[in-house]
């Protein structure tokens, strides 16, 4: 591994090649993930893809037009109730603020959104850059860089259109690292580590109001510094981290005050809650013991500060766990970690990097890290061989040990779920770099080295270039090429855009969603305070964000899951494996449900299922449906969200949505036990028909009572209001009699009226 250390002495020397450099990497980087633009910019609207990326929009657009206030209890979540919004307020409110500054509408909104994580992701190299010098040279910095910048799973979490936390995460956590990296070196001045206490303190703070997951980041930066701090005795270090949680810690603990009571709880740890200030109050004092104990001579050796620091952590920890808030909140955290919480084990992004038992499997590894995957478990022992060089100056051993901790730590979690891969990219893009700059070095003769030959730089900083583009092409043949081919085709050609990007599963749910807003009625409180709309629609959990934002609809379920109220979830669930109509009617009651979208795949022989199926017709023994009217449907041939899941090969409706009305009751006088039919053919508005008929039987009474979910056209033809309408009126027949049509009005079928027939004096 010396090679690390002769690499200094032909590395770039001049600033201007490294700012050169650093520039064509984060334009290389945003337009690597800039490809596929023609399935986010399709036409005049900006698609988004389904679930995240769509909340984000729906709590940024509440900060756009009530700027600067944020959107902290939703009542369009968890209907009927509403919910905490269980996401920490900062990237949302930036992207709410983008959108008002850049004109204060939803198109400016929406190109600011599109944007902001391949912004994000590109400006992530030069923390790299700066923590590759720091550990070695300027060549390191650029190759992190390099590789960061088309490592396919960063580029997948950050690439356009895709409006989640993701980018700012990645962002945030690259200035983390540098940040840590650089407060272990024992050479740093005062005023150095002043400013490096000022950047700690804001990337927690900014770490904390980003990700409700931040204690994974938070977690191993403290205990990796409060390491630091006990085999170095640097009191300045114990010093700085006690001050940085302190404030960022205040600053939590003032923002926790003017907010709701978090989801979950207090103490919660699926959202910002005391849990974290807690946290933070246990580094301070932690920290600030030491740091005291240190002053006063009490910690001046090693195994003093060892066992000061096992006596406060375990103290501190032992408190926090016994009581009962935390424990709970934590026990939530366990789960999540552990997919023990129904939800992780059949999510595609939990799944593992490689295979593992019977765990469910998601793509192959390459997809996700190249050939380096095979690589990853290994690679943080990279960091361990720097540390341990006798030659390196003491500031590049320390960081060396401390991205060995921070690496593996999340390089394992990036094994184990490949969702942390982007979590992992930062430090995984550094022990990468150091591991190909060495190799390098192997390629050139130390004899060529001394004096060095014009041609040493380029070999230096091109072999471990080359070995990244290698390493990445299983990306290139598969992903990378065939974008650029397609993106660049769309740019010289947008009126030739093909139907791919018109029928893609975000668009199709994206035209869909946006005329649900149309067909139904608009509700109260989505962009003001204090008021909650008048009604909800049943859905998939799935396309609960897609209808919160661009249907602008209420829904009880969505992606954030049974975490944001159990009851509507079970309701909701309860009500898509129902088998009759008035189990279904129950629930959609209690939900204050007006309208139903369906989608294939529902459970067979479910009321849901059917109406997707044959739009509640007769079927087999099962009845008609009589309260549920077709309003609109997906044009045939878009991808329903199912097919994330599942290939289809048969072209069918990806959605459908029904209203739930009383329906309208045609009365018709007949014979005790004469069969009464009553049908019609339906129209839906994309012109699709279909015949729909209901059967009764006289009654003892001597009446059959025939409910019809549908109204008729009047008699020039025209329409009574938007959606699927009778053509003419409903044809009688009761037993071999055809009687004359009955037509059935709009407000009949929405308020239940009676409509007398014509009747039967005598069996036919």
């Amino acid at each position: 591994m010396g090679g690390f250390l002769l690499v200094s002495g032909f590395d770039l020397r001049s600033r201007l090649p490294a700012v050169a450099g650093l520039i064509v990497l984060t334009t290389g980087a945003f337009l690597i993930r800039a490809l596929g633009f023609e399935y986010v910019f399709v036409g005049d609207e900006v698609v988004f893809p389904p679930a995240d990326p769509q909340y984000h929009l729906r709590r940024a657009f509440f900060t756009m037009t009530q700027f600067p206030d944020v959107l902290l209890f939703d009542p369009y979540v968890n209907f009927p109730g509403g919910a905490p919004v269980p996401w920490p307020p900062l990237f949302d409110w930036l992207l709410g603020a983008g959108g008002w500054l850049a004109g204060g509408k939803t198109a400016d909104l929406e190109k600011v959104a599109a944007w902001a994580s391949p912004i994000c992701a590109a400006l992530a190299i030069w923390p790299l850059y700066f923590a590759g010098r720091l550990l070695s040279s300027r060549r390191v910095g650029l190759v992190a860089g390099l590789f960061f910048a088309f490592l396919p799973i960063s580029v997948v979490y950050t690439r356009v259109g895709n409006a989640d936390h993701h980018g700012a995460v990645a962002l945030i956590g690259a200035w983390l690292l540098y940040c840590l990296l650089a407060l272990v070196d024992p050479a740093a001045s005062r005023a150095r580590m002043i400013g490096l206490a000022v950047l700690l303190t804001l990337l927690s703070f900014m770490m904390l109001l980003t990700w409700h997951g931040s204690l994974l980041y938070l977690a191993p930066a403290e205990g990796l510094l409060l390491m630091g701090g006990l085999l170095s005795g640097r009191s300045r270090l114990l010093a700085v981290q006690a001050s940085s949680a302190f404030v960022a810690g205040c600053g939590v603990g003032v923002w926790l005050l003017l907010s709701p009571v978090p989801l979950g709880g207090l103490y919660s740890s699926i959202a910002l809650s005391r849990l974290h200030v807690l946290a933070l109050v246990a580094v301070f004092v932690t920290a600030g013991c030491l740091w005291c104990l240190m002053k006063v001579g009490w910690a001046n050796t090693i195994p003093r500060r060892i066992f000061w620091a096992l006596t406060l952590v375990s103290g501190l920890g032992l408190t926090i766990f016994l009581l009962p808030g935390p424990r709970e909140g934590l026990e939530f955290a366990y789960q999540f970690l552990t997919l023990s919480d129904q939800v992780g084990a059949s999510t595609g992004e939990q799944t593992p990097l490689f295979s593992m038992g019977d765990r469910l499997q998601g793509p192959p590894a390459w997809r996700s890290w190249g050939l380096f995957a095979y690589a990853l478990p290994g690679i943080p022992l990279t960091a361990w061989f720097v540390a341990r060089r006798p030659a390196a100056h003491p500031g590049a051993r320390a960081a060396g040990w401390l991205l060995f901790a921070w690496g593996g730590f999340f390089c394992l979690l990036a094994i184990l779920q490949r969702r942390y891969g982007n979590d992992a990219a930062p430090a995984a893009a550094l022990l990468f770099a150091l591991l190909l700059s060495a190799l390098s070095d192997r390629l050139v003769p130390v004899s060529v080295r001394r004096p060095p030959h014009r041609f040493v730089p380029w070999v230096a900083l091109g072999a471990p270039a080359l070995i990244v583009v290698i390493g990445f092409w299983p990306a290139w043949r598969s992903i990378y090429v065939p974008r650029a081919i397609a993106s660049w085709s769309a740019w010289q050609h947008p009126a030739q855009q093909g139907g791919a990007a018109s029928q893609s599963i975000a668009a199709t749910l994206h035209h869909f969603a946006g005329q649900v807003r149309a067909w139904t009625p608009e509700t109260s409180g989505y962009a003001e305070s204090g008021r909650g709309p008048e009604y909800g629609i049943i859905a998939h959990p799935n396309l609960g964000h897609a209808l919160q934002y661009r249907a602008r609809r209420a829904t009880a379920t969505d992606p954030f899951w049974w975490y944001i109220g159990r009851e509507n979830w079970d309701r909701t669930d309860a009500f898509f494996q129902a088998q009759t109509e008035p189990e279904a009617l129950a629930l959609a009651r209690v939900l204050k449900a007006r309208y139903l979208i369906t989608m294939p795949d529902l459970a067979p022989g479910s009321i849901a299922a059917r109406l997707h199926a044959r739009d509640g017709q007769a079927e087999g023994n099962a009845p008609s449906l009589h309260h549920f009217r077709l309003v609109g449907e997906a044009p045939r041939g878009g991808l329903s969200i199912g097919a994330l899941f599942e290939r289809r090969s048969e072209i069918t409706i990806p959605y459908k949505l029904f209203e739930i009305v009383p329906g309208a009751v045609i009365e018709v006088a007949a014979p005790a036990g004469t069969p009464v039919s009553a049908e019609a053919q339906i129209e839906a508005p994309e012109g699709r028909r279909f015949i729909y008929r209901v059967f009764r039987q006289a009654g003892e009474d001597g009446w059959a009572r025939l409910r019809v979910p549908y109204p008729t056209r009047s008699g020039d033809g025209e329409a009574q209001l938007p959606g699927a309408q009778a053509m003419g009126g409903y044809r009688i027949r009761a037993g071999q009699r055809n009687l004359p049509p009955v037509e059935v009005s709009e407000n009949a079928v929405r308020e239940g009226r009676a409509l007398q027939g014509a009747s039967v004096l005598g069996p036919s």
